[in-house]
């Protein structure tokens, strides 16, 4: 038997391949096959598709597939008395100071995918605390992106380490090359340091209704290091840096409380009967379901205008971003409430008298 498996197929220099190697060769690829599409089924089951997300599932999917490659590939070689070791540290880049082995793509490939894949659990975490409502979204996201920058950088200075570069050298030349560059990056820097400042003191969150520019209103979609995301009402997003936000004017809707007071002004004709007019604007506020029952809507006679009776209906929502489409609403209800009730919205009237010289006067 031994010899059967001994039999040389194929012979280069002082190497040859036997029967057994091949057979090794062909079972490590063939195990390494059955392990992908084992891995593959296993991770899209519902099972862990509910649990860890669709994207945590692909992350985690890539990280498995070259932990399998690699030992797959492993054991191929080993099958051929190829030495893996060895081929591990076969240079592509070879300089004096420096060399860029095989072995570092794996490297970079376990380190990158390993740090996704932390992520994604870390991640994961977040979300079943916002689920269980002990955490806030904004805040979740705020301290989510904080810990992604940061191991990133753990991630990245490993891989550098692992290159043999010291790393102290290499942070000293950066820091010379941005000093000798900084007046043409500053605006880089002080969005990136106002995105920190964002995240650590959550003056602006995810899900915030913000105004900016005392025009544009937005909802605050995403808080990146360096440019934050806004949705428009008109559904447009618009790219933001950060540095805009700690610099300038900005009003934040949703700061302090989920409801905030709007207001939907009236006139009706003099004569109309005003505790009429209070009853039915309240009524309005109170009939619509986006306008929050308590505190409860109140209307004011706020003046004695030139031709009409001025009133304010002053109500409270948690729908910021689609306030207008509510106070449209009111105003339609209104509008169809005073009909129903013979209550007039006047328009503005003047009265123009025209004076006629004695002299251009007709004569009798």
């Amino acid at each position: 038997m031994d010899e059967f498996f001994n039999i040389a197929l194929f012979s280069f220099g002082d190497k040859s391949i036997t029967l057994g190697m091949l057979l090794l060769g062909v079972l490590s690829v063939l195990s390494c096959i059955f392990l992908l599409l084992f891995s593959r089924k296993i991770l899209r089951t519902d099972r862990f598709q509910v649990q860890l997300g669709i994207a945590s599932i692909k992350t985690i999917r890539q990280f498995v597939y070259v932990v399998i490659l690699f030992f797959g590939l492993f054991a191929t070689l080993e099958s051929f008395n190829i030495n893996f070791r060895q081929f591990l540290k076969t240079a592509i880049i070879s300089t004096k100071e420096f060399e860029f082995l095989v072995m570092h793509i794996f490297i970079f490939y376990l380190i990158i995918t390993g740090t996704k894949v932390l992520l994604s659990f870390i991640q994961y975490l977040f979300d079943a605390k916002i689920k269980e409502k002990e955490i806030e979204p904004g805040k979740s996201h705020s301290i989510f992106q904080i810990l992604k920058y940061f191991i990133y950088v753990i991630a990245i200075s490993i891989f550098i380490n692992s290159l043999g570069v010291n790393i102290t050298i290499l942070i000293a030349s950066i820091s010379a090359l941005l000093v000798g560059i900084g007046l043409g990056i500053q605006h880089f820097f002080n969005d990136v340091i106002s995105g920190m400042v964002m995240l650590f003191d959550h003056s602006i969150k995810i899900n915030d209704t913000v105004e900016i520019d005392n025009s544009l209103i937005g909802r605050v979609l995403k808080i990146n290091l360096r440019t934050s995301e806004i949705l428009t009402r008109e559904n447009i997003i618009m790219i933001i840096p950060n540095s805009h936000f700690t610099t300038e004017r900005v009003i934040n809707w949703t700061h302090n409380a989920k409801l905030t007071r709007f207001t939907v002004s009236v006139g009706v004709a003099y004569g109309s009967d005003v505790r009429l007019v209070e009853k039915l604007l309240v009524e309005a506020a109170m009939e619509h379901p986006e306008v929050s029952k308590e505190p409860k809507p109140f209307a004011l006679f706020s003046n004695f205008g030139d031709s009409s009776l001025d009133f304010d209906l002053k109500f409270w929502s948690e729908h910021t971003f689609l306030i207008e489409p509510i106070k449209s609403d009111l105003r339609f209800a209104i509008d169809q409430k005073f009909r129903d009730n013979n209550v007039t919205i006047p328009f503005p009237q003047q009265d123009v008298y025209i004076k006629t010289p004695i002299d251009m006067r007709p004569s009798s």
